[in-house]
C-alpha cells in the first residue's frame, strides 16, 4: 500500500492551488478554459470530475492525461512599525489529472479519474522574518482523490451517474511558538497523512440537441489524518520557557459537501453557452484541531477555530467550433470566500475571487486530440486586525493574483 501510495502521489501530486477555501476545480485544460462550466455539456474523459453521467457520450475507450501549471503571487503590508513586508514564495505548481473511460454496452460506460477536490499551498518569502509567522508560516494540503464511477444512459436525454471518491491527503503546518522575541523562537511542525471516503451521484438531462441540464452532487468525506510534530529551537529559549518535545499527532479535515447545476444551450450549431452554479458546504469546517500524543506545556491540543460560511462559486463557459478540428473557448468564474473575517488568518488568506480564462482544443487525428487554457485569477484585497493572542498583525493583503497555464492529450481507442 505504501508503495502504491508514492507512485499515485509521484504522478498525480497537487502540490498547490489558489482556490476560495481550498477547494480545487482545475480538472482539465478544456474545463478551465471553459470556468469549469461542464457539469452539462457535451462529454470527453475529464467529465468523470465534472459530471460522470456526461460519459454516456463517449464511445469506445478513451485516455486523457493533463496538468495545470500555477503562480500566485502577493504581498503582506505591514502596518506594525519595526515590522517587514513580505511576499508569496515565487513558485510554479502543478494539478496533474489522469482519466479513463470504457463502453459497457449501449447503456452503460464505466469511468474512473484520479484529480484532486482539494489542495492548499501557502508559503512565505522569509519564515524567520515574516512578522505573521506565529499563526503560521507554510500550510499545505495536498491530496489524490480516485474516483470509479458507473454511468447508465436511460434514454437518449437521460444518463445517471453514481461513483465512490477515496480521496488520501497530506497536511502539513508550520508555526513559531515565542513571545515575539526572535531570541526565544521555536519552530513548530506537523506533517500527517490519511485517507478519507465518499460517494457522488450525478445527472443529466439533454431534451434537444440544443439545450441540456446536469448537476452533480459530491458527499462531505470526513478526513482523518495522523502524523508527527517537530520542534526545532531557532533561538536561545530559557530552559524553563517551554517543556516540547517531537510527538505524534492526529486530527480531522473536511472535504466539504458540494452540489453543481447547470444549463448548456446552443443558439447555433457552431457555439454552445453554459452557466453553472456551485454550492459548497464549508461550514463543516468549524475549527481545525490538532491532537499531541504526549502532552505539551500548553495541553494535549492546538485549536484554531474557523467557522467558515457556506459559499456560491459561479462560472460560465463558451465554446466554438471554428473548423471540424478546432475549437476556441472562454470563460468567467466569480467564486465567493468561505473564510470568516472575525477568524481570518494566514494559512488560508482567501477573499472572493475571479478569473478570466481562454483556450482551444484541436483534434489532429480521428485518436488524438490536445487542449491547452490560459486563466487569470485576482483576489480583492484583505485588511488584518490585530489579534495578538493568535498571532495575527496588522497588515492589508494586497496585488493578490495567479497566471494559471493548463495542457490536456486524450487519445481514444
Amino acid at each position: 500500500m505504501r508503495r502504491w501510495i508514492f507512485v499515485l502521489c509521484v504522478i498525480l501530486w497537487p502540490w498547490q492551488a489558489w482556490a476560495a477555501g481550498y477547494g480545487v476545480y482545475e480538472w482539465s485544460a478544456r474545463g478551465n478554459a471553459l470556468g469549469g462550466a461542464m457539469v452539462a455539456r457535451d462529454g470527453d474523459p475529464s467529465s468523470v470530475a465534472y459530471n460522470p453521467a456526461a460519459i454516456t457520450d463517449l464511445p469506445g475507450n478513451q485516455i486523457q492525461i493533463g496538468a495545470t501549471a500555477i503562480a500566485p503571487m502577493a504581498t503582506m503590508d505591514v502596518h506594525e512599525a519595526g515590522l517587514e513586508d513580505m511576499d508569496f514564495n515565487d513558485s510554479v505548481w502543478g494539478l496533474p489529472t489522469m482519466y479513463y473511460t470504457r463502453q459497457l454496452s449501449d447503456n452503460y460506460w464505466f469511468g474512473i479519474g484520479m484529480f484532486s477536490r482539494v489542495g492548499l499551498g501557502t508559503d512565505y518569502e522569509d519564515q524567520d522574518s515574516w512578522a505573521g509567522r506565529y499563526n503560521c508560516s507554510h500550510a499545505a494540503i495536498k491530496s489524490v482523490s480516485i474516483n470509479p464511477n458507473l454511468a447508465m444512459r436511460f434514454s437518449d436525454a437521460f444518463s445517471l451517474a453514481v461513483g465512490v471518491d477515496a480521496t488520501y491527503l497530506d497536511f502539513s503546518y508550520d508555526m513559531t511558538l515565542g513571545d515575539r522575541n526572535p531570541d526565544h523562537d521555536v519552530l513548530h511542525e506537523i506533517s500527517a497523512d490519511g485517507w478519507g471516503y465518499g460517494v457522488n451521484l450525478g445527472a443529466r438531462y439533454r431534451p434537444f440537441d440544443w439545450l441540456a441540464f446536469g448537476v452533480l452532487w459530491r458527499s462531505e468525506i470526513e478526513l482523518t489524518v495522523h502524523g508527527d510534530a517537530d520542534f526545532t529551537q531557532k533561538g536561545v529559549v530559557p530552559p524553563s520557557a517551554f517543556r516540547l518535545h517531537d510527538t505524534g499527532v492526529s486530527g480531522t479535515e473536511p472535504v466539504p459537501e458540494s452540489v453543481t447545476m447547470g444549463v448548456m444551450v446552443k443558439p447555433v450549431d457552431r457555439l454552445s453557452l453554459e452557466f453553472d452554479a456551485v454550492w459548497t458546504k464549508w461550514s463543516s469546517y468549524k475549527s481545525l484541531i490538532i491532537e499531541y500524543d504526549d502532552p505539551q506545556f500548553f495541553g494535549t491540543e492546538l485549536e484554531s477555530d474557523k467557522n467558515w460560511s457556506n459559499t456560491w462559486r459561479f462560472q460560465f463557459g463558451a465554446e466554438y467550433a471554428l473548423t471540424e478540428s478546432l475549437d476556441l473557448r472562454a470563460g468567467y468564474v466569480y467564486d465567493q470566500s468561505p473564510v470568516n473575517d472575525d477568524y481570518e488568518d494566514y494559512a488560508v488568506p482567501c477573499t472572493d475571487r475571479q478569473i478570466v480564462t481562454l483556450g482551444a482544443g484541436w483534434k489532429f487525428s480521428d485518436a488524438w486530440t490536445v487542449d491547452a487554457s490560459y486563466g487569470y485569477l485576482w483576489m480583492k484585497d484583505r485588511d488584518y486586525e490585530a489579534r495578538p493572542a493568535e498571532g495575527i498583525v496588522e497588515l492589508s493583503r494586497e496585488d493578490a493574483h495567479a497566471h494559471m497555464v493548463g495542457m490536456s492529450l486524450t487519445y481514444k481507442f
